[in-house]
């Protein structure tokens, strides 16, 4: 467990943590980031375009353009994912999943004010492994990944990690064009080297190249029972649409990395150093009907590097860790085109740039008071600069002469472009260990989002940064001889100037701040791993309880249906003071179970299910727009042979084919719904030597 930047017992640490194992993962049927929902208490996943914006504990970002990191961080082997575009991927050559619920401002830092999702890939040692799955299912979907990896030489390991998906068939049709739509292509690549220098230093050095093509996320049509712009509404089922234009997302996105560790003797340093390009391409209508209201094309460029110096020592009852960070974002629409024929005088290309500069210092220390009473203390100082250019011209259409300019961040002055922003974040915890299998743990703890320009309206002044006050109480035991783990905590959130997207008349992202919220709820997890006289047996159980609300919200965005057969939604402002937050479900919950037993002596049957429930939420601060509870089902069976170096697997995955959205954009041009997936399954073949 790393979740305080060094290696402990997951249930030693004051901290609610979900730890889910590459092993767990593939045995849940969650192979992509999207899946993690069903296995993690209190997150959610939500779709905004080809974009994920976690969501933990009812804490999250709606907003995906560039430059905004959101308000729960993605990071993969220490290093910031910092465009939610890039936040879709599989989850290949992984060793564990981290995910870590409330602010996480001390010692990650960098917007983790909901939690983190901390992924973890292999590293290569001395040992020979080939690995790899072949598989095929519905929709004409191959699937492949391998794994090798092994020492080169005395003191230098590598590895080479591929994956690929294809699926040739759609989950639907758009009913205007004629063609297939929600489908994914994609492929990646990861490789390590790893180098034991004398002992005391060792490097890893990274690289990875992921491409991807798709339309899921982006196609979209009116929720059944609505109209869009111009009159159109649900056609054919929730996958279909009937929109004027291809709709596609193309991602490209690559990144470098050197992790240098030095043992001191008195305490362990740690250099890491990442640079990480992001390349991504949308083609979005935005009504999803045969009406040319707002069509656009989003190029995004992202460029980010990270500079990471850590030192972590015990001295005596005390365990300290300490370090600087510095992030670099270069964030920016390149050629942003936007077209209606409905209002074309909102026909425009436009070029903004945010450049973000990130500095913070940080130490955190747990002392033993006793031998079973320990304080964590830990403080992080962190600035922002963060600056704003743009230009924005005439495209055909607009009433000005195509190429005309019409709007540029150089015609105004100079604080409305460039802003700074500081936070002092903390955390306190006190933590007792009653047994030795029973810790019980208090903490307090601020997390700080910074303000953000908004690329997609660059005129706008920055909104204001986010702050939450977060209170926990906890508790985790390991009972009856560890055949039993309970993991519990309950929390309170003071969740201050919550920034928001919303969509102006002309189609237009915009970011606002809702004054306050206020956030409780208990969440946690039984696992259950009974010893049975035949085979093994684990039953792992989620919950997470949550009652989140605007406490103060004076001047939120108000949608009301216009009637057909214009259709669409009439724009207006109110107090939403008392609404639910968004993406935040009153009650979810999950069991999953594996059971696996020999059959003779050289073949293994495994069996592993999981059942997943998420309830129903509001898409929208209004809460006009309600996600309706649902259910999904995954199942595999496996048989293992040849001393388990082969496995044959069947899966299925949305066993009940629920039909639910992914993501609801409520706007005035109409509530448009992104499917989830429907009911998939297929078989694989696995190789282990």
């Amino acid at each position: 467990m790393t979740a305080q930047r060094r290696t402990e017992s997951l249930q030693r640490v004051p901290i609610s943590i979900s730890a889910i194992t590459s092993t767990a993962l593939t045995k849940a049927g969650a192979t992509g980031t999207l899946a993690l929902t069903t296995v993690t208490p209190g997150l959610q996943l939500p779709q905004n375009r080809n974009s994920v914006t976690p969501s933990i504990r009812g804490v999250g970002s709606q907003n995906v353009t560039p430059g905004d990191e959101g308000a729960t961080a993605v990071y993969v082997d220490g290093i910031l994912y910092a465009a939610a575009g890039a936040n879709i991927f599989s989850l290949n050559n992984v060793d564990q999943v981290e995910v870590l619920r409330g602010p996480q401002g001390t010692l990650f830092g960098r917007n983790a004010v909901g939690g983190l999702i901390n992924i973890i890939t292999r590293t290569p040692n001395d040992e020979q492994q080939i690995r790899g799955s072949i598989g095929y299912g519905n929709y004409d979907t191959t699937t492949g990944q391998l794994y090798v990896a092994g020492g080169l030489t005395t003191g230098i390991a590598a590895d080479l990690a591929l994956y690929g998906s294809y699926q040739g068939k759609g989950w639907g049709r758009n009913l205007n064009l004629g063609n297939e739509v929600n489908f994914n292509r994609e492929g990646s690549a990861r490789s390590k080297f790893a180098f034991d220098l004398d002992g005391a230093t060792k490097l890893i050095l990274s690289g990875d190249y992921s491409y991807g093509k798709n339309d899921i996320g982006n196609t979209r049509q009116p929720l059944p029972g609505t109209r869009a712009v111009g009159g159109g509404g649900f056609v054919g089922t929730i996958y279909d649409t009937s929109g004027d234009m291809p709709i596609y997302a193309k991602k490209e996105t690559w990144g470098v990395s050197a992790k240098l560790t030095h043992s001191l003797g008195w305490a362990d340093f740690t250099s890491t150093t990442a640079f990480r390009h992001y390349d991504l391409e949308y083609n979005l209508d935005q009504d999803g009907t045969p009406t040319v209201y707002v069509d656009g094309r989003t190029p995004e460029l992202t460029k980010t590097l990270q500079q990471e110096f850590l030192l972590a020592g015990s001295v005596g009852r005390l365990k300290w860790t300490t370090g600087l960070f510095y992030f670099y974002s270069n964030a920016a629409w390149v050629d942003f085109t936007q077209r209606s024929t409905v209002t074309p005088a909102t026909n425009f290309i436009l070029n903004s740039r945010m450049l973000t500069n990130s500095y913070a210092a940080f130490a955190q220390g747990s002392y033993a008071l006793t031998d079973a009473t320990h304080l964590t203390v830990g403080l992080r100082y962190t600035r922002d600069t963060r600056a704003i250019s743009a230009a924005q011209y005439a495209l055909a259409g607009n009433p000005r002469p195509a190429g005309t300019l019409l709007n540029s961040t150089d015609l105004l002055p100079h604080d409305q472009t460039h802003r700074a922003f500081d936070k002092l974040t903390w955390r306190f915890a006190l933590d007792q260990q009653i047994t030795q299998s029973i810790l019980v743990f208090g903490s307090v703890s601020r997390g700080f989002k910074s303000g953000v320009f908004n690329a997609s309206s660059p005129f706008n002044p920055a909104v204001s940064p986010e702050t939450l006050d977060a209170y926990e109480i906890g508790a985790k035991a390991d009972l009856f001889d560890r055949q039993l783990r309970l993991n519990v905590s309950a929390y309170h959130y003071n969740y201050d100037n919550i920034q928001l997207q919303a969509v102006n008349a002309t189609g237009q992202s915009i970011l606002l701040n809702a004054a306050k919220g206020r956030i409780n709820g208990i969440d946690g997890d039984i696992t259950v791993a009974p010893r049975v006289s035949f085979g093994d047996l684990q039953v792992h159980l989620t919950m997470a309880y949550l009652d989140a609300t605007y406490r103060s919200f004076p001047a939120g965005q108000v949608l009301t249906p216009r009637p057909a057969p214009a259709g669409g939604n009439i724009l207006s402002s109110g107090d939403l003071s008392g609404n639910d937050i968004i993406f935040s479900p009153h009650f979810t919950s999950g069991v999953s179970g594996s059971y696996e037993f020999p059959v003779d002596g050289s073949h293994d049957l495994g069996l592993s299910a999981t059942w997943y429930r998420n309830g129903s939420f509001y898409w929208d601060p209004q809460n006009r727009v309600k996600q309706p509870a649902y259910d999904l089902v995954n199942g595999q069976i496996s048989l293992s042979f040849a001393d388990r170096k082969f496995t044959i697997r069947g899966f299925v995955r949305n066993l009940l084919n629920k039909k639910y959205y992914a993501q609801v954009s409520p706007s005035p041009t109409g509530d448009l719904g992104v499917p989830g997936a429907p009911r998939t399954y297929g078989a694989a073949f696995d190789f282990s030597f």
